[in-house]
This record gives C-alpha cells, structure tokens and sequence, in this order.
C-alpha cells in the first residue's frame, strides 16, 4: 500500500536570475500572472488553480513538482517519511498545506492540499458548426487573434533518471502512482504515470536515460 495516493499534478517550481525575463517568456507562452513578490513569481492558467508555475530568484535550476493530496491526513502520513518536512502552511496564493519530500534524484516534491480555488478565467471559444446546427457561422470567417493561446492547467511533468525501476518505485510506494503505459526504448525505457484523479491520464512522465560514455 502506497503511503498517500495523490490526485493530480499541481504545478512545477523553478528558478531563474531575471524574473522580468521569465514572466515575458511565460506571459507569451499563455499563462497569466497570479502574484509577484521581489524574489517569486507565480503564474497561473484559466483552470481554478492559484498557480501552475513558480519561479524563485536565483541560478537557473528546476527544484521539482508539486501533487494535490486527498485529503490533510494523507499530509499527515507523508509527513512521516523518511527525510520529509512536517506539515506546514504555503506562503503563497491559495494558502494550504504542504509536505515536502526529496524523491531519488534529489528534486523537491511537494504535496499541498487545502489551497484556497480562484475563479476561472474567462476562455476564448470559436463558435462550430457541427451536430444539428450546421450553419451557425455561414458566412462568418475564423481568424485566431495574433496573441498567446491560453494555458488551460498542468497535465503532467517530465524527470529524466538512469534508474527507472528505483525512481518509479518511489513515486509508486509514496504517492500511488499508477503506471499505465510502458515501452522500451532501445537501451531506454518510459513508463507514463497517472493520479487516481478521473481524468488525471498523465501526471508524470519518466524517462530512464543510458549512461553517458565519452569515447
């Protein structure tokens, strides 16, 4: 039995040494801007999250993911794992909970639960003709707007690990991890991962890299 089973993937944590720089790229990627303080930078999608995306001041680096539990009892139970931090409040839009932990290659993974939901933003919609109203734009031309599509919410996340079996068998055993989807690569192999959230169909995906030789 795996320690908690998380729901779904709730957004990545990076760094950067210029946040003006990575709110331009992330504001013309889609997302749109939830906070910002003098050292963190929090962007969001139009889904009811209060952020997808966090970028912290500092040397470029990728510090991890973050999953919803269930439920603050599954916080509880993480809580007492091997190297993980207690239950503590996010400083952050939302607020919440959250446990952090360091999966097999270090990165900190985080687990929030409670967090306090935004409305949606609005979303732009093309109007279709399709079933019984085949004609609803006769005449009328579809032309996209020349601006950022819009970042609806997270799906999923990438790590890269030379040990696949030990790397999945940690997201399994921690957080219930379903594997559901695998295939060998040459001397590589991926295995996509999901929450037990319905619709949650990749919430993680691994990718175990061969060694590199230099000849």
């Amino acid at each position: 039995m795996p320690v908690a089973k998380v729901t779904d993937i709730a957004f990545g944590r990076l760094q950067s040494p210029d946040l003006d720089q990575a709110e331009e790229f992330l504001l013309a990627f889609g997302f749109v801007r939830s906070a910002r303080t003098k050292d963190t930078l929090y962007m969001r999608g139009t889904d009811p999250a209060p952020y997808l995306h966090v970028t912290h001041l500092g040397e470029p680096k990728f510090i991890g993911f973050a999953y919803y539990a269930r439920s603050e009892e599954d916080l509880d139970r993480l809580s007492q794992v091997e190297g993980a931090s207690k239950v503590e409040p996010i400083d952050a839009p939302g607020g919440g909970k959250r446990v952090r932990l360091r999966d097999p290659h270090g990165f900190q993974i985080e687990v929030v639960h409670g967090m306090e939901m935004p409305a949606p933003l609005p979303v732009r919609r093309n109007v279709l003709n399709w079933g019984p109203e085949k004609l609803r734009r006769v005449g009328e031309l579809t032309r996209l707007p020349p601006e950022p599509a819009q970042v609806k919410r997270m799906g999923h996340g990438v790590i890269a690990t030379t040990d696949l079996p030990r790397t999945l068998g940690w997201y399994r055993e921690t957080f219930g991890l379903i594997c559901s989807a695998g295939m060998p690569l040459g001397l590589s192999g991926v295995c996509i991962t999901k929450g037990s959230a319905a619709g949650a169909m990749s919430t993680i995906f691994e990718i175990r890299l061969a060694p590199c030789r230099v000849r």
